[in-house]
């Protein structure tokens, strides 16, 4: 693909191979900018299900304009494969920014509310995630986060409307995502629930005050039994130094019953913003440069 023409943009690199998708760097021809081109992977080109998320993303993401949201600019075709042209991001995901340090309260708390304020604006317009987890998640130089990949993402019925009914997964059976970072209604695939973002994000949390993930098994199914019947450990417990506020929030995210959850992205943006920040201490850094890794 290096050096081809698709429509008007030119392909000058590969940026990264996903489950969902391979996106290539570009250069947009018209307009004085870098692109990013999404294409599906060969294997799954000729999956009429995949084909399908993929269209749905591209019309998902184009309902959405939000500061902390990729955006989109154009899909196209190239020898009979849709691809979408959308936001060149500079950075790298969160997972790598969790793997290459431990994160300080403040920057911890600053990427959560970034998340929630562009989960708030999806589901303001009706739409779910289903997929949050720290791979998509872009953190710049700056701090900025984008959330990306709205491949698995849906619409849910907006209150007062009838417009949009309320749909599980696309397979039924097996319910699309990654284990570690579900709520139960998504493995037990019950109606869409903007919540069950928010119960990922607090997974998201969780992992980084602690290092480690609140539900992981020794395989697949012993995490999807933790999820549905366990209670995480303390973030207190295997983080001294972090706050029981903190902890209070992670795990009112992380119950098992959505009801018991915040209700809404605005809840818990209060809620962070109420999460106190004491001050740092040499002692507190050096507990957690000695926390096993995870």
């Amino acid at each position: 693909m290096l050096g081809l023409t698709l429509s008007h943009y030119k392909i000058t690199g590969k940026l990264g191979t996903g489950g969902m998708g391979v996106v290539y760097d570009a250069d947009d021809l018209r307009l004085p900018r870098k692109v990013a081109l999404k294409f599906l992977p060969d294997e799954l080109a000729d999956d009429k299900d995949a084909v399908r998320r993929f269209a749905r993303e591209a019309s998902t993401i184009a309902l959405l304009s939000h500061p902390n949201i990729c955006t989109i600019y154009d899909v196209d075709t190239h020898e009979g494969r849709q691809f979408i042209a959308m936001e060149r991001l500079d950075g790298v995901t969160l997972k790598i920014v969790m793997a290459r340090q431990d994160l300080e309260l403040s920057r911890l708390l600053d990427i959560g509310r970034q998340i929630t304020a562009a989960l708030g604006a999806a589901h303001a317009r009706g739409v779910v995630h289903r997929d949050i987890k720290p791979g998509n998640v872009m953190v710049a130089d700056d701090g900025h986060v984008k959330v990306l990949d709205f491949g698995l993402a849906r619409q849910f019925r907006m209150p007062g409307s009838n417009t949009i009914g309320l749909e599980g997964s696309t397979i039924p059976g097996r319910p699309l995502g990654t284990a570690n970072y579900m709520a139960p209604e998504r493995i037990l695939q019950l109606p869409l629930d903007p919540r069950s973002d928010l119960f990922s994000l607090g997974v998201i949390l969780y992992e980084m005050a602690t290092g480690r993930l609140p539900f992981a098994g020794a395989s697949p199914s012993d995490t999807v039994t933790n999820v549905l019947d366990r209670e995480p450990e303390p973030i207190t417990t295997l983080a001294p130094d972090r706050p029981a506020s903190l902890e209070h929030v992670v795990m009112r995210l992380l119950a098992k019953r959505a009801a018991d959850r915040y209700q809404s992205a605005e809840h818990l943006a209060d809620a962070l913003a109420r999460v106190e920040i004491p001050p740092s201490t040499l002692a507190t850094r050096l507990l957690r440069r000695l926390r096993p890794a995870r």
